[in-house]
């Protein structure tokens, strides 16, 4: 469970913000897992973009006498950009803000070894645990090939998806008019809305891409939703292969065998034509 609470570095007024209910009781969070020090930072998911980019490589190989080029797969990568923004209610949420935002930046940095600041070298990369509800994930937190009535996420920011953040822009919005600042001190202000924009860059922990029994390796990437029986196996009791087509049910065996006649007929091949002329 979160721990949300816009008075926890004090008690002043008396509003009740119902998105620290909505965030430690629905889960509904933005959580980074940094795998080197084991920290987690948790955001409200109050989130203004989000995106994915599946983008295909292929090595194109151009053959004399041929139009096109032979296209050689090489992989499939995955970006996912994320905008989202922190609101304070109060100067102990705004504090608390700058500080998550701080530690955020803090998880872009390796792990060095050794003691001597001028010869250090990189001992672990600076990897995290991205989790976005049921949205991003890693297949742990989901439930395999999960219907409607079972499909739901656990706010368990482990269970995020492994990945690189590769860049991080934060926006404090000190300019703008319509947020403004809270004045906690002489010269110590605190942002009201801190926006934070970020691209993440996935490593997939399993294998990804279809087997040989025409089934997907892993069938609850990326969203664990399961629609039904989608292997494209035949099924009992009513399939049948017309000219070299596929395996396919009963119904669509009439409807295929109907629409190859009417073609004969429009292509001649019939003595319905004949008898015609």
């Amino acid at each position: 469970m979160s721990d949300f609470n816009y008075a926890k570095y004090n008690t002043e007024g008396t509003i009740q913000d119902p998105s620290d209910a909505l965030a430690n009781h629905g889960g509904f969070v933005i959580s980074f897992y940094h795998l080197i020090s084991g920290r987690t930072i948790k955001f409200k998911a109050y989130i203004t973009n989000f995106n994915e980019s599946y983008n295909s490589d292929y090595a194109a190989e151009t053959v004399f006498g041929r139009a096109d080029p032979i296209y050689a797969f090489r992989n499939t990568t995955r970006q996912i950009a994320l905008t989202f923004q922190a609101p304070a209610s109060s100067t102990g949420e705004a504090f608390e803000n700058l500080g998550k935002a701080q530690q955020l930046v803090q998880f872009l940095y390796p792990a060095y070894a050794g003691s001597d600041v001028h010869a250090l070298t990189i001992a672990q990369s600076p990897l995290v645990r991205l989790k976005i509800m049921n949205l991003v994930a890693n297949m742990n937190d989901q439930v395999s090939s999960a219907g409607y009535s079972s499909y739901s996420s656990a706010d368990i920011a482990t269970n995020g998806l492994l990945g690189a953040i590769q860049n991080v822009t934060i926006m404090h919005n000190i300019e703008n008019p319509d947020v403004g600042v809270f004045e906690k001190a002489s010269n110590t202000i605190l942002p009201k809305v801190i926006e934070i924009q970020l691209n993440f860059a996935p490593i997939h922990e399993h294998t990804l891409g279809w087997q040989e029994n025409g089934s997907f390796a892993e069938p609850s990437f990326p969203y664990g939703v399961s629609v039904g029986n989608s292997t494209g196996a035949a099924t009992a009791g009513g399939s049948a292969s017309i000219a070299g087509t596929t395996e396919v049910d009963g119904e669509d065996t009439v409807a295929l065998a109907e629409a190859k006649g009417a073609q004969e007929d429009i292509l001649g091949g019939t003595d319905t034509n004949a008898s015609v002329a």
